[in-house]
């Protein structure tokens, strides 16, 4: 790969716009961009670890990547584990070759994988590995590691972005819909109490006590036994107290 490509790549990266993009848009795009990045490179995937420390595959661009990941998930042994877990990069050259994994190796041959490289995927709480696969036995260099590493550091950091943002939106919407709830609520207590000053002659502030103090005694969030006045104002036209309260 040329100097210029690896730098539109990074570019690219660099550009996704958070507000357009979702965690498994911008993984998506990372597995895309990977797969272009080696030569060599027939296919690419992305792994990620949840919160357990379980890995999974969040994207790939062709099938097999993703079934060979999960394989490595399921023998526990594998470059993407190896790269996941060390933070390190890890490859195969030659999976005739190889003598590490001997569970994993076997599998990849059949399903006409020869060679592998995997690199971390590292930052601000994100951890995963990015997994190059190739249909023939391909000796990466220096160079290949160092281009895949460079790439992986960018994309860490678009994820974690795209992570933060994501998490950020999630906790506005929340905030929004608590302030709803919190609204909602008020003006419902407001027509309670509006009813008991009404009915009972009571003060503001005495018919508020009067709806807490049920509130408490019948163990019922204070909205709900407001709504019970209210409904029961809107149900009967004879004056007095209401019978919950």
């Amino acid at each position: 790969m040329s100097q210029d490509e690896l730098s539109q790549s990074l570019a690219e990266l660099s550009g996704l716009l958070l507000s357009e993009e979702t965690v498994d848009s911008t993984l998506h795009r990372v597995a895309v961009l990977a797969s272009h990045l080696l030569p060599e490179a027939d296919a690419a995937s992305v792994t990620v670890a949840g919160p357990d420390g379980k890995p999974s595959t969040a994207s790939s661009t062709q099938d097999l990547a993703s079934q060979l990941d999960a394989e490595q998930y399921r023998l526990e042994e594998g470059p993407c584990l190896a790269a996941l877990r060390e933070r390190g990069s890890f490859q195969i050259d030659s999976m005739a070759d190889e003598t590490r994994w001997a569970k994993f190796c076997p599998l990849a041959r059949q399903a006409g994988i020869a060679s592998l490289l995997a690199v971390p995927l590292t930052a601000n709480g994100t951890s995963g590995a990015i997994n190059f696969y190739s249909r023939k036995a391909y000796i990466y260099t220096a160079v290949d590691r160092a281009v895949a590493m460079i790439f992986a550091s960018q994309a860490a950091v678009a994820a974690a972005n795209a992570q933060a943002y994501a998490w950020a939106r999630s906790e506005r919407d929340n905030m929004a819909q608590r302030l709803n709830e919190a609204l909602r609520s008020r003006a419902i207590i407001d027509q309670a109490v509006g009813v008991l000053v009404e009915r009972t002659h009571l003060n503001p502030t005495e018919a508020f006590e009067m709806l807490r103090a049920a509130s408490q005694r019948l163990n019922v969030k204070i909205r709900d036994i407001a709504r019970e006045v209210v409904a029961a104002a809107q149900h009967s036209t004879e004056p007095g107290p209401m019978d919950r309260i």
